[in-house]
């Protein structure tokens, strides 16, 4: 299943040069200090991207790689969480965030099952 991560590389990616290139799209009514720390998060999404990246290569053990998609998991699932609660506090819900971490989450959580390793015969 590396290709979730090669598809949540590009994403991100993509992501991350349009929210530094274009913040008032991804936050609608920022304004002012909002809008810079937009672009400051644009590069922790850079970050999210390059971590996924670096568990594709060749060398990678698989405690490292289970480790890698447990972590992109969890980073997933809690950003669908804060979609949900940023909406309860300050309406609306943005669906395009909301399917894309739905997406993903379901993603990382089916090629983390598939990760876990088998159990040992006794």
């Amino acid at each position: 299943m590396t290709w979730v991560l090669w598809l949540n590389t590009v994403a991100e990616t993509v992501i991350a040069i349009g929210m530094f290139s274009f913040p008032a799209s991804f936050f609608p009514g920022a304004t002012g200090p909002a809008l810079a720390i937009a672009r400051a998060f644009s590069f922790a999404i850079l970050t999210v991207a390059y971590v996924s990246l670096t568990l594709t290569r060749k060398e990678t053990s698989s405690a490292t790689l289970r480790n890698g998609v447990g972590i992109l998991t969890v980073y997933h699932v809690a950003q669908l969480i804060a979609q949900f609660v940023i909406a309860g506090l300050n309406p609306p819900l943005l669906l395009p965030p909301v399917i894309i971490h739905t997406v993903f989450s379901a993603l990382f959580v089916t090629y983390l099952v598939r990760l876990r390793p088998a159990p040992s015969a006794r």
